[in-house]
C-alpha cells in the first residue's frame, strides 16, 4: 500500500528525471533541492525530503523521504507538492510548464497519479488544462505562417543534427526542400544558411509572401518535408524525429500546425528500432574516448562475435561513412521485428557485457551509466520492459573482475 512518503518520493524523483533529461541529472537536483529549501519556510515538512546530488548515484536512489512525512495530513503535502510545481512552471515559462506536467502526468505512473488526485488533491489534469486556456491569448493569433514555417524547419534541423551532424542536417534538409519546390514552388522563399561559413545570423530564413499561401496548402508541404526528411534517417538506420518535434515545438506552433493540416506521426517502437537506437547508444559512448571509425570497428565486431548464437544479429551491420561528410548507416535487413522477446533480450545483454568487458575496469564502470542515459526515455522503457537488467550486468561485471 502506497503511503505519502512513497507518493512524495516518487512525484519528486519524475520531476528530476524530466528536468534532468534535457539538462542533466545533477543540475535538476540542485534545482529541485534549492526551491524545496525555500518552501521550508512555508511548509516545514519538507524537511523530510532529502535530495542526494551526485552524478554517481541512480535516479531511484537520489530522493529519501523520512517516514515521520506519513504523519502529516495528506493534502497538506499535496498543496506543498502543487506549490511546488507551480515555481518550475513560473521558472519554465507557461508553454515549457504544459509540457511539463503532460510528461508527470505519464511518466509518474497511474496508481500514484491516482493518489495524489483522490488523496492528496493534486490535480495534474487540471493543471494542465488551466495552461491551456490561459495559453490561448492574443500571442496565438499573431503568430504568422512564416513564423510557423521557420519554427518548424529550425526544430526539424535540430532533431536530424542530433542524430547525425550539423553539415548532413543542413544537407539533408535543403535536398528535400529543393526536391519539393517544383510541387510546391514558394519553397524557394526559404533560405537555409551554414552559419559556421556565412556572415548571417539565422540558419533558416523564410520570405515574407509565404504569408499569402492557403493554410492547407502551405500544411501540405510542410509535412511532406518531414515525412521525406524522417524516411531519410530511417533508412539510415537512425530514429524518427516525430518526438523531438512535438516536444521541441511549442503548444501554440503545434495548434498552428494542427490547424494547417500538418501530420507529426512516429512510427511504433519495433525491435529494429531498438536495436538501432541501442547501437547508434554503444557507437557514440565509445567514440567519445576513441573516434568514431574506431566505435563502428568494434561494434561490428562485436556483433559478428555473437551472431551465431543469436542469428538476426547477421543482418545488421554498421557502414562507415564514404566521404568525411557524410555519417554512418546502420543497416539492418530481414525481419528483425518478428523475433522473439527472449532472444532481443539475451543479445542486448550479450552485447553490453563484451562491450564493457572490453574497455577496462575504470570504464566499464562508468559505460552502463552513460548507456541508460544517453538512451531516448521510451528506448530505456522498452528495453526494460522486455527484462534487460542493467543491474545484474554490473553485478555480472564486478564479480569478473574480483575472480581476476
Amino acid at each position: 500500500m502506497l503511503d505519502t512518503a512513497d507518493v512524495t518520493r516518487q512525484f519528486i524523483e519524475t520531476i528530476i528525471d524530466i528536468i534532468g533529461r534535457k539538462t542533466s541529472q545533477e543540475y535538476a537536483a540542485m534545482t529541485i533541492q534549492n526551491l524545496l529549501r525555500r518552501l521550508q519556510l512555508k511548509y516545514p515538512f519538507l524537511r523530510d525530503v532529502q535530495i542526494k546530488n551526485s552524478r554517481s548515484l541512480e535516479l531511484e536512489s537520489a530522493v529519501s523521504v523520512k517516514d515521520s512525512l506519513n504523519d502529516i495530513p495528506t493534502k497538506e503535502v499535496g498543496h506543498a507538492l502543487k506549490e511546488l510545481v507551480t515555481k518550475i512552471m513560473t521558472s519554465l515559462g507557461k508553454t515549457a510548464g504544459y509540457f511539463f506536467i503532460r510528461e508527470t502526468r505519464e511518466k509518474i505512473g497511474i496508481e500514484y497519479d491516482r493518489i495524489l488526485l483522490k488523496e492528496m488533491d493534486v490535480d495534474l489534469t487540471l493543471m494542465q488544462s488551466t495552461i491551456i486556456v490561459e495559453s490561448k491569448s492574443i500571442n496565438f493569433l499573431e503568430i504568422q505562417k512564416s513564423d510557423v514555417l521557420r519554427r518548424f524547419l529550425k526544430v526539424l534541423l535540430e532533431a536530424v543534427q542530433k542524430q547525425t551532424s550539423k553539415s548532413f542536417a543542413l544537407s539533408c534538409l535543403q535536398q528535400h526542400i529543393n526536391t519539393l519546390q517544383q510541387q510546391y514552388p514558394f519553397l524557394t522563399c526559404i533560405l537555409i544558411n551554414d552559419i559556421r561559413y556565412t556572415l548571417g545570423s539565422e540558419e533558416i530564413v523564410v520570405g515574407q509572401e509565404v504569408n499569402k499561401i492557403e493554410p492547407q496548402e502551405l500544411g501540405r508541404a510542410m509535412t511532406a518535408i518531414f515525412r521525406g526528411t524522417d524516411k531519410t534517417l530511417i533508412d539510415l538506420g537512425r530514429n524518427s524525429v516525430a518526438g523531438d518535434l512535438k516536444t521541441h515545438l511549442t503548444i501554440e506552433y503545434l495548434a498552428k500546425l494542427r490547424d494547417m493540416g500538418v501530420t507529426i506521426s512516429s512510427r511504433g517502437i519495433g525491435y529494429s528500432a531498438v536495436f538501432t537506437e541501442v547501437i547508434k547508444t554503444m557507437i557514440d559512448i565509445i567514440a567519445q574516448t576513441s573516434s568514431e571509425d574506431y566505435a563502428i570497428l568494434v561494434v561490428n565486431s562485436f556483433l559478428r562475435k555473437i551472431d551465431a548464437k543469436y542469428d538476426f544479429l547477421k543482418f545488421i551491420n554498421v557502414e562507415p561513412p564514404t566521404k568525411q561528410e557524410d555519417v554512418y548507416h546502420i543497416k539492418i535487413e530481414g525481419n528483425i521485428d518478428a523475433i522473439s522477446e527472449t532472444d532481443a533480450r539475451r543479445a542486448i545483454q550479450q552485447l553490453l557485457e563484451i562491450i564493457i568487458q572490453s574497455l577496462g575496469e575504470k570504464i566499464s564502470e562508468e559505460f552502463i551509466s552513460q548507456f541508460k542515459n544517453s538512451l531516448d526515455k521510451e528506448y530505456l522503457s522498452k528495453i526494460e520492459e522486455i527484462g534487460v537488467n542493467f543491474h545484474m550486468i554490473e553485478l555480472h561485471e564486478t564479480m569478473l573482475n574480483k575472480m581476476e
